[in-house]
């Protein structure tokens, strides 16, 4: 009886268990479902498509929407669609926002010790500049800071030195006397500009062309991918090679988000974005010389300041270097400047 018992189950059984094969199967196939999720991003900038910043973004737009197989999507929205600096940074933070790109200056209200870079005349050329952003440990200390305020910092770019332009000659930092110049609301830039004699004017960038053109401001300051981007050179004469800040460009995005991720797409926006900052640095010099051309086409002269007058002008920016110091402490400041020096 027992024999014709097990006959009489085991067919039962073999279907049963191939049942739970055919739903171990199905799981599978769920998880893989869940693995595909598909995510839509937001960036946001506040400058033209013509800049290193909308080209870095776009760049890692077609990167990571290639290599997810469409599993993301980043739709960009530049020229202050979402907002001014201000606005989109804190969008940025409080996650309306998940990605964007921005100066190292535009950061300061967020992150305070990014002030580092808004020590006048601090690196000693373009190339001493570019090795520092690209210092494994310097990028890992500023990113403590970041994520620590709800940024997460995917890598850094330039677009060389910021300029002044100008209606009224400047040839000397004594020629810079009351000239009316806008400024980004940065408490180091203000001071920066009153040292030299200046008259520093707060405005959103958004506001600066019309500023120009009504008189309002005789002068304003911005690397030349700005200066071509939003057509500054329409409304001024002069183009005063400054070089006072590297124009140090951030890709951002929410930390939170980030942190949310599995640890493969961590792995995949970090390689498309380090291939996007790749990019921009590529790209830079040439960039560069193409804006200055159109600047000088379209009837800017170009001044270039004497060795000792940037001399000069460093010296007179010292009380700048207290400030930051003052804010961000000496050992961040001091870290800094030796990362400068070894990176010479």
């Amino acid at each position: 009886m027992k024999k014709g018992f097990v006959k009489s189950v085991l067919p039962f059984v073999c279907v049963l268990a191939l049942l739970g094969c055919a739903k171990e199967k199905k799981t599978g196939a769920d998880t893989a479902g869940k693995a595909a999720k598909k995510y839509t991003w937001t960036a946001a900038l506040n400058v033209a498509e013509t800049t290193i910043n909308y080209k870095i973004v776009a760049k890692f737009k077609e990167n990571i929407e290639r290599e997810s197989n469409g599993a993301v999507v980043v739709n960009i929205y530049p020229n202050g669609q979402l907002g001014g600096d201000r606005e989109m940074l804190e969008g940025l933070v409080n996650g309306s926002i998940n990605f964007s790109s921005t100066m190292t200056s535009g950061m300061v209200g967020f992150v305070p010790q990014y002030a580092i870079f808004d020590m006048p005349s601090v690196f000693s050329d373009i190339t001493n500049m570019r090795k520092v952003l690209n210092d494994k440990e310097f990028i890992d200390k500023m990113n403590s800071y970041s994520k620590a305020n709800g940024i997460y910092v995917l890598g850094y770019s330039d677009a060389g030195f910021r300029q002044m332009t100008s209606n009224k000659l400047a040839e000397s930092v004594a020629g810079m006397k009351g000239i009316k110049i806008r400024v980004i609301q940065n408490p180091y830039h203000i001071e920066y500009w009153k040292l030299l004699g200046a008259n520093p004017l707060p405005m959103d960038f958004s506001e600066v062309y019309i500023g120009l053109q009504q008189g309002e401001i005789d002068a304003q300051e911005n690397p030349y991918m700005n200066i071509v981007g939003n057509k500054f050179y329409e409304a001024q004469k002069y183009a005063i090679e400054t070089n006072h800040l590297g124009h140090t460009i951030t890709f951002l995005m929410n930390n939170a988000l980030y942190e949310g991720l599995s640890e493969d797409m961590k792995r995949l926006v970090d390689k498309c974005a380090a291939d996007a900052n790749n990019y921009g640095n590529g790209i830079a010099d040439d960039s560069i010389i193409a804006d200055k051309k159109v600047c000088t086409d379209a009837g800017m002269k170009i001044i270039e300041l004497s060795a000792a007058e940037h001399e000069k002008m460093k010296a007179m920016s010292q009380p700048v270097y207290n400030m930051v110091t003052e804010k961000v402490g000496s050992e961040l400041v001091s870290f800094f400047l030796k990362k400068i020096e070894d990176n010479k």
